[in-house]
C-alpha cells in the first residue's frame, strides 16, 4: 500500500506542477481534416476569379498553363507544408523553433491571415444582406421601379428616348418629309446608343445598399448600418462554428465544405437549359492558343494557383498539426488540389451560362457583360438571377451558397492566428476561447471601415495588397529554410518515420530548385509588371498606394526582422558561427510532437517477454518501452516515456526507467 500512496502523490504532485495549454487536440477522423482543407482552399476565388481569368486569358488554353503551375507548384509545396505541420504538430509560429532565424516566417502567416479575414468577412456580410433581401416576391435589384432607381436605369433609358422621338414624330406637321423623319430616328438612335446606360443591380449595389455618392478612398463616409449587423452577425458565426476549435468546425464542414457543391449542381443545371447559355460557355472553353505565348496568361496561372490551394498561408499547415502522426498526407495533397481545380471548372460552367443568358436577354455582348470579384457576385450575377423564372429562389441558393464558401475559408483563417497565439504564448494557450472573443472582436473593428458609404476602396485596396506578393516571398523562404537550411536530408528522414517511406528524388528536385526558382520569376515579374491599383477605371491616391504597400509589407518585414535579430543576438564570434547557431533547431523541438504508439506484436512464446527498442532520430532518441502483459496477455504493452527521460538518456538511466516502468505497472494492476 505504501508503493499505491506514493505512486498516487507522485501523479498528484505532476498534476499541480503542470503549466500551459492542455494536450493538443487531434482530427476526430481523417474526413474532417480533408473537408476542412478543401472548405478552405475552395473559396470565394473559385466562382468570382478563376471564371473570369479562364475568359481572359484563352479560354481553354488557360487551363494549360495552370495544370503545369499545379504539377510544378502546386502539389510539391502543399505535400511539403503538410508533412511539415504533421510531424511537428504546432501552430505556425512555434513551427519555426526548426530554424529559429527564420520564425519571422510564423508571424508573417499571422498577418497575411488577419488582413485577409478582416475583409473576407466584409463579402460574407455581402452575401448575408443580398440572402435575406432575396426572400421578396420580386428581387429590388430586379427592375427600375425603385425610389433609388434614377432616369439612367437600363429600362427607363429605352423607354424615355423612344417616347421622346415618337413624340416629335406624331406631332411633326404633314409637310414633314421623309428626311426628317429620317434625321429624328438617327437622332434617337445615337442618343441611345451614348446615354449612360446603368442596370438595376448597379444601381441598387451603389445607391441603395452603399449610398456611395461622391465617397471614395479619401473620404469613405458613414457607416451603413444595415451591412454593419451583417458584419457583426458574420462574425459571430465565426466564433459559434470555432468555439471548441477543431472540434466544432471539424463537425460544421460537414455542411459548409460539401451542401456548396450541391447548390453549384443546381445552378449548373438551371444554367444550362437557359436560352443563351451555349453562348457563354464558348466564351468559356474556346481555347485561343495564341495567349499561350504571353507572360501575362503564365503568371495569372501561378498567381491563382496560390489562392486556390491556399499555398503559403500557413493555414494548410496549422490544419496538418492537428492530424495523427502517421497519416497519409500525400494522398491529401493530391485531393486538394485536383479538388480546387475541378471546383473553379465547375463554377466557370454555372457563371458562364448564367452570364450567356443575360447577354441574349439584354442584348450586349458577352465581352461586356463579364466581370470578375464583386462586380460579378453581386452586380453581373444578381442581374442575371432577376431575370430568371423564380428568381427569389436562385438567388438564395446562389447567395448561401456564397455564404458557404466564405465561412469556409474564414474559420481556416482565424484559427490559423488563434493557433499560432495559444502555441507560441502559454497565457493565450490556456484561454483559448477568449484569445478566439478577442481576435474577433478586433477584426470587427477592423472591418468598420469597409462598410462605410466608401467602404468598397477600402476593401478593393486590402484585396489587392493583403496577400498578393507577400504570399511568393513567404513560399520562397520557406523552401529556403527546410530544404537548404534545416536540411532536405533531415526533412525526408521525417517523412519517413511519419509514412514509412523515402521521398522520391523528384519531390526532392521539386522543393530544393524548380519550385522555388518558378516562384523568384514570378516575383521578378510582379515588379516588372506592376501597375497602380484602380477602382474600376477610377486610380488611386498616391498615399493610398503606399498604405496598400505597407500593408503588403507587413507580412514580409517581420521574416528579415527576426533574422537581423537572431543573427545579432546568436552565439558565435564570427558571422558564419552566429548563422550556424541561428539555423540551429531550438532545444526540444523534436520532442515537441507525441509519436503514435508502435504497432504492437504477438507472444512468438508462451508468457510475456521485455524488450527495449530505441528509435533514432536525426537529433532525438525515442525510448519505447515494452512492459508485462495484463489482461490476456497476447500482446506487448508498448509505452512512451515522457520528453524528459527521452533526453540524452544513458545505459544507466535506462535501467533505471525500465525498473521505474515495471514498478508503475504492477502498481497500475493494483489499482
Amino acid at each position: 500500500m505504501e508503493r499505491v500512496q506514493r505512486y498516487l502523490n507522485k501523479r498528484q504532485e505532476k498534476k499541480t506542477q503542470q503549466k500551459g495549454p492542455k494536450q493538443r487536440a487531434q482530427w476526430a477522423s481523417q474526413r474532417e481534416f480533408m473537408l476542412t482543407c478543401i472548405g478552405y482552399a475552395v473559396g470565394l476565388g473559385n466562382v468570382w476569379r478563376f471564371p473570369y481569368l479562364c475568359y481572359k486569358s484563352g479560354g481553354g488554353a488557360f487551363l494549360i498553363p495552370y495544370l503545369v503551375m499545379m504539377c510544378l507548384i502546386g502539389f510539391p509545396l502543399l505535400y511539403m507544408e503538410y508533412c511539415f505541420g504533421q510531424y511537428f504538430g504546432v501552430g505556425s509560429i512555434s513551427i519555426w523553433g526548426v530554424c529559429p532565424m527564420l520564425k519571422g516566417i510564423g508571424i508573417g502567416y499571422c498577418v497575411v491571415n488577419a488582413l485577409v479575414s478582416i475583409y473576407y468577412n466584409v463579402i460574407i456580410a455581402l452575401s448575408l444582406y443580398y440572402l435575406f433581401a432575396s426572400f421578396q416576391a420580386v428581387l429590388p435589384w430586379s427592375n427600375c421601379n425603385n425610389e433609388w432607381n434614377t432616369d439612367n436605369c437600363d429600362e427607363r433609358v429605352a423607354a424615355n428616348l423612344g417616347g421622346n422621338a415618337t413624340t416629335m414624330v406624331m406631332n411633326g406637321t404633314t409637310t414633314a418629309s421623309y428626311a426628317i423623319y429620317n434625321n429624328i430616328t438617327q437622332a434617337f438612335n445615337t442618343t441611345a446608343s451614348t446615354a449612360k446606360r446603368v442596370s438595376p443591380s448597379s444601381e441598387y449595389w451603389h445607391r441603395m445598399l452603399l449610398d456611395q455618392g461622391d465617397h471614395d478612398i479619401t473620404d469613405i463616409g458613414q457607416l451603413r448600418w444595415h451591412l454593419t449587423l451583417c458584419l457583426l452577425l458574420a462574425w459571430v458565426f465565426v466564433v459559434i462554428f470555432l468555439f471548441k476549435g477543431i472540434k466544432t468546425s471539424g463537425k460544421v464542414v460537414y455542411f459548409t465544405a460539401t451542401f456548396p457543391y450541391v447548390m453549384l449542381t443546381v445552378l449548373v443545371i438551371r444554367g444550362a437549359t437557359l436560352e443563351g447559355a451555349s453562348e457563354g460557355l464558348y466564351y468559356f472553353i474556346t481555347p485561343d492558343w495564341d495567349k499561350l505565348t504571353s507572360p501575362d496568361v503564365w503568371f495569372d496561372a501561378a498567381t491563382q494557383l496560390f489562392y486556390s490551394t491556399n499555398i503559403a498561408w500557413g493555414g494548410m499547415i496549422t490544419m496538418a498539426s492537428y492530424n495523427s502522426f502517421r497519416h497519409n498526407c500525400m494522398r491529401d495533397a493530391f485531393v486538394i488540389n485536383i479538388v480546387a481545380y475541378g471546383t473553379s471548372l465547375y463554377a466557370g460552367v454555372a457563371v458562364f451560362s448564367v452570364i450567356g443568358y443575360m447577354s441574349v436577354k439584354s442584348g450586349v455582348p458577352v465581352k461586356e457583360v463579364i466581370d470578375s470579384g464583386p462586380g460579378l457576385a453581386f452586380i453581373v450575377y444578381p442581374r442575371a438571377l432577376g431575370l430568371m423564372p423564380l428568381a427569389p429562389l436562385w438567388s438564395v441558393l446562389f447567395f448561401f451558397m456564397l455564404f458557404l464558401l466564405g465561412i469556409g475559408s474564414e474559420i481556416v483563417s482565424l484559427e490559423t492566428v488563434r493557433t499560432s497565439i495559444c502555441d507560441e504564448f502559454a497565457f493565450f494557450g490556456r484561454r483559448r476561447k477568449m484569445t478566439m472573443f478577442g481576435l474577433a472582436i478586433i477584426f470587427f473593428l477592423a472591418g468598420l471601415p469597409c462598410v462605410t458609404q466608401g467602404g468598397m476602396y477600402v476593401l478593393n485596396l486590402m484585396d489587392r495588397y493583403a496577400a498578393g506578393f507577400s504570399l511568393l516571398v513567404i513560399a520562397v523562404m520557406e523552401c529556403l529554410g527546410l530544404m537548404w537550411f534545416y536540411k532536405i536530408e533531415r526533412f525526408c528522414s521525417h517523412i519517413k518515420e511519419m509514412l514509412g517511406f523515402y521521398p522520391h528524388i523528384w519531390w526532392r528536385v521539386f522543393w530544393q530548385f524548380i519550385s522555388p526558382i518558378l516562384i523568384v520569376v514570378i516575383l521578378v515579374f510582379t515588379f516588372v509588371r506592376y501597375k497602380p491599383v484602380t477602382y474600376g477605371d477610377e486610380p488611386y491616391p498616391v498615399w493610398a498606394d503606399a498604405l496598400g504597400w505597407i500593408m503588403s509589407l507587413s507580412s514580409t518585414i517581420p521574416i528579415f526582422v527576426v533574422i537581423v535579430y537572431m543573427l545579432w543576438k546568436s552565439n558565435g564570434t564570427t558571422l558564419r558561427e552566429k548563422f550556424q547557431t541561428a539555423i540551429t533547431p531550438e532545444k526540444g523541438m523534436l520532442e515537441s510532437r507525441d509519436r503514435d504508439a508502435v504497432p504492437e506484436k504477438e507472444d512468438s512464446g508462451n508468457g510475456s517477454e521485455e524488450s527495449l527498442e530505441l528509435v533514432q532520430g536525426v537529433a532525438s532518441t525515442d525510448i519505447l518501452v515494452t512492459s508485462e502483459n495484463h489482461h490476456h496477455g497476447n500482446h506487448d504493452r508498448h509505452r512512451h516515456l515522457s520528453k524528459e527521460e527521452r533526453k540524452g538518456a544513458s545505459p544507466e538511466t535506462t535501467t533505471r526507467l525500465l525498473n521505474e516502468n515495471e514498478e508503475q505497472t504492477e502498481i497500475d494492476n493494483q489499482v
